[in-house]
């Protein structure tokens, strides 16, 4: 983007930054199989006060609940409030797909009395048909408990969060960021034990990272119920701001409509497939639900593409290793396993700070021109996307054109995606890191 940048660093969960995942990918699919953590959630805000966040909160009166902005400020830690708590308590995610963030589709597999699997067809465990997937709209499988057994079946979190601009009109976009911060998915480097008895960081090399994406669900119409009223009575109330944007479905809820919504999916490491040991971009292709059937959308107006993401792996004038400071977190320690290891490098010295240690990959500068360049078989090979523009931030797709002084809700989906071509029949186990960070133009 040529214009004025205004950052908005994002840490939580994925807008949280730096939060752990354990990953298990089976057959086609991926199962996180133990629940997310979520620690040290903030989002700060550069460049002056030309964007402001706050946390969203809650009240409820005669069983509905309202939702407005606590208080504005350049800094948003997510621990102080407990609207937030329940992203402490999650679920292990399992795969599921969506292109418009308001229908999910969640896997079916074959079972050995299903008739295609007598007649020889198909084999018990083997996906189905996009058309035999399960479709809900209720977010009955969003942000699920622990020990939640249905979210085996597909789940997925979700948060949400305000922003404003109180000088002029901006335009937010997922952003690479610079070395403080940034946007990045990355599985965590594995310690391991040395024959000497010490422990060493290597590179994992499974492909959980290729198949997390983060969606950004936007309502831009003005809330016109009692919200208002709540607000104003709050302690965060801001009489510069008279009017609210954003009113989204809650859980088990009538089937959420709107004048007018977007949804944004950013997707990091597009180039890389390490199942493929190739280069190359292929499309990616969420499932929609177009009234009567189920099908493979075309999302080239609503996607942000970032290059692979990576640890910096050798000190120099600039960096330094993150294999380096693990030497130097861990000696002279008393480390029994690999949780150990684990535990005193990513939780107690790096306190989940990874992004000093990240090397971010650029975006592609226009998604149109991936699409252009595609194939037949929907794939950009990997000298095409070499020669193609990069950028800080895609040009030609946005999250959300903020209106001067309107509060706008934005609601953030975090999601494996199962029709990614990185999830493949081997099984591979991992911590993932997740980033973002938002920049506003004008």
């Amino acid at each position: 983007m040529n214009k004025a940048i205004a950052k908005l660093i994002a840490a939580l969960m994925a807008l949280v930054l730096s939060v752990a995942m354990i990953v298990t990918i089976t057959y086609a699919w991926m199962t996180l199989s133990s629940t997310p953590v979520v620690e040290g959630i903030q989002i700060t805000i550069g460049g002056g006060n030309t964007i402001l966040v706050a946390a969203n909160l809650t009240e409820t009166v005669d069983g509905v609940t309202y939702n407005y902005p606590g208080h504005f400020s350049d800094t948003l830690n997510f621990r102080l409030y407990d609207e937030y708590d329940y992203l402490n308590n999650l679920a292990p995610l399992s795969p599921v797909s969506t292109a418009d963030g308001v229908y999910w589709f969640l896997p079916e597999r074959y079972g050995i009395l299903d008739n295609e699997v007598i007649s020889g067809g198909a084999v018990a465990g083997q996906l189905k048909p996009i058309t035999g997937f399960t479709m809900e709209y209720a977010l009955e499988h969003a942000n699920l408990e622990k020990d939640n057994t249905e979210a085996s079946k597909g789940s997925y979190a979700y948060f949400d969060f305000w922003v404003v601009s109180p000088g002029t009109d901006y335009t937010l976009r997922v952003s690479k960021g610079d070395d403080n911060q940034g946007s990045y998915v990355l599985e965590l480097m594995t310690p391991e034990q040395t024959e000497a008895g010490s422990y060493t960081l290597t590179l994992s090399g499974g492909s959980a990272q290729a198949s997390a994406r983060v969606g950004f669900l936007v309502n831009e119409d003005y809330v016109v119920d009692n919200t208002m009223y709540y607000y104003q009575n709050s302690y965060s109330f801001d009489s510069r701001y008279s009017r609210l944007r954003g009113s989204y479905q809650i859980p088990g809820g009538n089937m959420w409509y709107s004048s007018e919504y977007r949804f944004t999916i950013f997707e990091p490491n597009a180039d890389y497939h390490p199942l493929l040991n190739d280069n190359s971009y292929y499309m990616t292709s969420p499932l929609g639900w177009n009234g009567t059937d189920v099908y493979e959308a075309n999302i080239s107006n609503r996607l942000s593409v970032q290059l692979t993401n990576s640890w910096i792996t050798r000190t120099d004038s600039n960096h330094i290793a993150i294999n380096e400071i693990f030497q130097a977190a861990t000696i002279g320690k008393d480390i029994e396993s690999v949780q150990d290891a684990k535990r005193i490098f990513y939780e107690d010295y790096l306190q989940r700070q990874f992004s000093p240690y990240v090397r971010r990959g650029s975006f592609i500068k226009k998604t149109t021109d991936l699409y252009n360049n595609a194939s037949d078989n929907a794939k950009v090979s990997a000298e095409t996307l070499n020669a193609m523009n990069k950028a800080g931030a895609t040009d030609d797709v946005y999250i959300v054109k903020l209106q001067k002084d309107v509060p706008q809700r934005i609601r953030t989906f975090i999601w494996l995606e199962g029709q990614d071509i990185d999830c493949g029949d081997s099984i591979d186990i991992s911590d993932l890191a997740l980033s973002l960070e938002l920049a506003g133009s004008n």
